[in-house]
């Protein structure tokens, strides 16, 4: 918060003013303990406090408006109404922030179990293929019918993980936000199906390619990046034996080509590559970038897309990349954000079609971990934006313990509308 506050009496308040409550934030019905002054409501509100004095940043401030002489809420009666409001606003706020961390436990549990299905799919896929592939079809029907049925998907963020299984949560995340993609791009159901089966299995090949390899965080050395870029050629022998789909297999030869012929094995362009392909192409590459087989190297959500969009768009499909900025968000979940009255929070979620207005879990050193503020930016009336992202290494150990971004993102698509939602997550390596 900026140095310069000063405190001035609450009948000098404005429109305008950026002001600080030095109170806890259960004690008034405001969003944030810090905001700029936008409406008369706030200050009928903030006067109904019986509060002497309040804290002004100048420097935060905007006073170019106009500021008409207003009436002090000092009556009793008045002081009674508005005090009686911000009771039950703040009420609503409190059964909100429960409704919304119910709404996490059930996608936390969604979560673990769309991963362990995974993992018992990678571990029987040549022991019991056709089991193996129906299990996959049950789990990909499980996440389409999120999309299909609603027309209100939101995409969380899931804190938890699970180590030393980043190969198979690589597929669950491409898979789920692949079938994303399909659905926003008005694809049909079997096509959705399609492009989350082929998903799934787009790595399968990367078990032909030796650990050392796979798990090199140092740049591989040519025979081995060579020797990296036949696993779809790998993959398609693999499949074949399995008996998957020939879209699955097709998608399984092509997931490294990209439309200006810099992709592998074949350096295929444009025509050659079909949609399936290009849908789980890109969103292999930004899981990769979010996830990268050393952490030290990964990008954070906001970074990824932006550097996919800036700096890679023409390997990419432009409709498909359009699609992905607008349904992940201009931050997507994981990313750590400053909003506009300086609070630092981590974004939660994304209403899909609504990337600037996120949900997002905010720093309040005065509020416990466990009972932080998740701020909706979304049904916000006042004028608390999202001003940037910030790097999780460069935050203070405090901050960054409360908010704990974690290295790699899970992520969990759900719907508002459906009563026993079920889903897919994401991670990745």
């Amino acid at each position: 918060m900026a140095d310069d506050s000063q405190l001035i009496a609450i009948d000098q308040v404005k429109l305008g003013m950026f002001i600080k409550l030095d109170l806890s934030w259960f004690e008034h019905s405001f969003s944030m303990n810090s905001f700029k002054i936008t409406n008369q409501q706030q200050i009928n509100e903030l006067r109904a406090l019986d509060l002497k004095h309040i804290r002004y940043i100048p420097s935060k401030s905007d006073l170019n408006q106009i500021n008409a002489p207003t009436k002090p809420a000092t009556t009793p009666e008045v002081k009674g109404q508005v005090f009686d409001s911000i009771i039950e606003a703040k009420k609503a706020r409190f059964e909100k922030l429960a409704k919304q961390r119910e709404e996490l436990a059930r996608c936390e549990e969604k979560f673990v179990h769309a991963a362990s299905v995974v993992r018992s799919i990678g571990k029987t896929i040549f022991s019991q293929p056709e089991a193996t592939i129906k299990e996959a079809g049950k789990l990909v029907d499980s996440i389409a019918e999120i999309f299909l049925d609603s027309n209100d998907t939101v995409m969380h963020l899931i804190q938890q993980t699970s180590a030393n299984e980043e190969l198979y949560f690589h597929a669950l995340n491409v898979s789920v936000l692949a079938m994303m993609l399909a659905n926003e791009m008005k694809c049909t159901e079997a096509q959705i199906k399609s492009v989350g089966m082929a998903a799934l299995f787009h790595d399968l090949g990367k078990v032909n390619i030796p650990d050392k390899i796979l798990n090199k965080t140092e740049p591989l050395s040519k025979p081995e990046q060579n020797f990296f870029e036949l696993h779809p050629d790998y993959g398609v022998e693999v499949g074949k034996k399995a008996g998957l789909p020939p879209i699955v297999l097709e998608v399984i030869a092509s997931h490294h080509e990209y439309l200006d012929g810099s992709g592998y094995p074949k350096k295929l362009k444009a025509d050659a590559i079909r949609m399936p392909t290009r849908i789980v192409t890109i969103a292999n590459v930004y899981d990769n970038l979010c996830n990268h087989i050393d952490p030290a190297q990964s990008l954070t959500p906001h970074e990824a897309l932006s550097t996919m969009y800036a700096h890679r768009r023409a390997q990419f499909d432009p409709a498909v990349m359009a699609t992905m900025v607008k349904s992940l968000g201009v931050y997507p979940p994981g990313t750590i954000v400053r909003l506009s009255n300086e609070a630092i929070g981590l974004v939660m979620n994304v209403n899909v079609g609504k990337p600037l207005r996120p949900r997002v879990l905010v720093y309040d050193a005065e509020i416990p971990k466990e009972d932080a503020i998740i701020l909706d930016l979304a049904d916000e009336t006042s004028d608390i934006s999202i001003s940037g992202s910030i790097r999780p290494g460069l935050l203070p150990k405090l901050i960054f313990d409360y908010l704990n971004p974690r290295k790699r993102v899970n992520y969990y698509f759900d719907s508002k509308s459906k009563k026993t939602p079920s889903g897919g997550a994401k991670q990745g390596s």
